[in-house]
């Protein structure tokens, strides 16, 4: 996975996510709106055979964070989530 920058502003990021493709992309996307300061969050593919593993993003923020922080923050709940599921597989099956 590689970001790729594409357009910053003030409140508002453009980005490549090099090597991923809708699954990680809207999981992603979701998460981005779950924060109350994402005020936009969408992904698109451009073209599905010649970028489909490079979902470009677009986050806007409403000021009180930025969009790198929305992102940042975006990505540890998924590692939260991710370990929490981990946790409970183990205890369900006795590792």
């Amino acid at each position: 996975m590689r970001i790729e920058v594409i357009k910053r502003e003030e409140n508002s990021l453009e980005f490549y996510l090099e090597g991923e493709d809708h699954t990680f992309a809207g999981l992603l996307n979701e998460v981005l709106h779950e924060n109350k300061h994402v005020v936009f969050a969408s992904y698109a593919i451009e073209h599905p055979i010649l970028m489909a593993r490079k979902p470009r993003f677009r986050v806007v923020t409403d000021g009180k964070i930025s969009p790198e922080k929305a992102l940042e923050e975006a990505a540890q709940k998924i590692f939260d989530r991710a370990r929490e599921v981990l946790s409970v597989w183990k205890e369900a099956t006795g590792d």
